[in-house]
């Protein structure tokens, strides 16, 4: 009889061993299956939906509205001018494309191109290395030059300035 109780108590210990890791098995798939199960929810019904994107019309911009129409394209010659720079070794080869509002504009820059040329070197060459290679810089020049041209083209208007090329040595 002892032998049967000795027997019996050892099967008694491990009856509530497996109990536990089956317990904690299950709670670890449970854990899991909440986990995919919020995982799915969250990105299937809380996220937010794409919007659908239009693709424009014919003859509409980026932003939905008209697009505006590119205007006449008058290309100067290149410029080639020295920086101002304590030693005098920097060089800034320079690209002008002008878009002008009419045909007539345009044949009016063709009549003062030396000016135009001449009020791009004078301001080219005041510029120094620093001036000239940040982004901030070429946009200045940009609106700096499109500013002193408008003045010349009075009552005719560039509408922009595109730098073709740019190139400081």
């Amino acid at each position: 009889m002892a032998d049967e109780k000795e027997k019996a108590a050892p099967v008694a210990e491990e009856a509530p061993k497996k109990s536990k890791l089956i317990f904690f098995i299950i709670l670890g798939v449970t854990i899991l299956l909440l986990g995919g199960g919020g995982f799915f929810a969250y990105t299937k019904l809380m996220a937010p939906k794409p919007t659908a994107v239009e693709e424009p019309k014919e003859g509409e911009g980026e932003k939905g509205g008209p697009q505006k129409a590119i205007g006449e394209i008058l290309p100067l010659d290149p410029f080639v001018v020295n920086l101002a720079d304590p030693s005098g070794k920097r060089y800034l080869k320079v690209k002008v494309e002008l878009e002008l509002d009419s045909p007539v504009a345009a044949e009016k820059a063709k009549q003062v191109a030396p000016k135009l040329r001449d009020m791009v070197i004078m301001m080219l060459t005041s510029l120094s290395f620093e001036e000239v290679m940040t982004p901030e810089g070429k946009i200045r020049i940009r609106d700096e030059l499109l500013e002193r041209f408008n003045q010349i083209m009075r009552p005719d208007r560039i509408k922009n300035i595109y730098f073709t090329e740019f190139v400081v040595q």
